[in-house]
């Protein structure tokens, strides 16, 4: 008993200081969204629920709410997809894949910034890489104004997002399937089973665990995503690519209202909770409904 009391005196002190790291910033941001913030003091005035009530009646709040759901979907299912379709391909045993995974693994060692810029560079209208070769091949009529059009914008950024973190994706499913004892598909093979229907009942089963882990993940990046936004479009143009995280910023230190961005954040929050909530009671039903399956 001494010895675990000597352990936990030595703990203490980083686990205060996590604690406070960790807790102090959210009790902060709940007093903020119901007070009014005066700068330069931080000096907070309670104003209860008008924060949020100004948030709901904004008529701009349902269109950022709709852009934010288009942002987050597409860039969870571009990248998982790319993630997952890279891992089959790398899973097979073919000479050269290895120096092929170092290639596709360097976008996600770029810099968010650096990677940004270079997507911004070659999207660009007049001298982008993109329609430059577009015109080359004769193909003028798609070379587009891919960031200045406001109905494809976010599809573009979506693209330059996914582009530098579906490496990891692809590294979380392929670990996971090299790890797949090769046993089960030799005795598939005995068995007469073909290569889909290993895929099917072998590796996808398997794979369950790791895939909702990924998609939990990217889901939550997408909903922090705010570099390439900022550095490729700003949020424009016409606002077609201001999200939810990006309206935080905007609020929070360009009109220096930190009440609203924190009733912003508050509210992406309870949203965010709530998906995982919803998530996890239908996990738990799918798990009972194997068990009596199997009972």
């Amino acid at each position: 008993m001494q010895k675990w009391g000597r352990g936990y005196i030595l703990v203490a002190p980083a686990c205060v200081l996590i604690g406070l790291m960790m807790f102090y910033p959210v009790i902060q941001t709940l007093q903020f969204s119901v007070s009014k913030v005066q700068l330069p003091t931080f000096r907070t005035v309670f104003v209860g629920l008008d924060n949020f009530i100004r948030i709901l009646d904004d008529p701009g709040t349902w269109p950022l709410l709709q852009r934010t759901l288009i942002w987050v979907i597409g860039t969870v299912v571009l990248r998982f997809a790319l993630g997952f379709l890279a891992a089959v391909i790398f899973n097979a045993r073919v000479r050269g894949t290895v120096w092929m995974r170092v290639l596709v693994i360097l976008p996600w060692t770029i810099p968010s910034v650096v990677g940004a810029n270079l997507w911004r560079w070659i999207v660009q209208t007049d001298t982008g890489l993109l329609n430059q070769t577009l015109r080359s091949w004769g193909l003028g009529d798609l070379a587009l104004n891919w960031l200045g059009d406001p109905d494809i914008a976010i599809f573009t950024v979506i693209v330059a997002y996914s582009w530098a973190g579906f490496p990891f994706v692809m590294l979380l499913i392929l670990a996971r399937m090299q790890g797949i004892p090769n046993e089960l598909y030799d005795a598939a093979r005995v068995d007469g089973a073909s290569s889909w229907q290993m895929f099917r009942y072998i590796t996808l089963p398997l794979l369950r665990g790791v895939i909702i882990i990924a998609l939990i993940l990217e889901t939550v990046s997408g909903i922090n995503s705010f570099d390439t936004l900022v550095i490729m479009t700003g949020g424009g143009p016409a606002e077609s690519t201001r999200v939810w995280g990006l309206e935080i910023y905007k609020v929070g230190f360009g009109e220096f209202n930190l009440g609203g961005a924190s009733a912003l954040s508050v509210l992406l929050f309870i949203g965010v909770l709530s998906l995982f909530v919803v998530y996890g009671l239908a996990s738990r039903s799918v798990q009972g409904g194997r068990r009596g399956a199997d009972a």
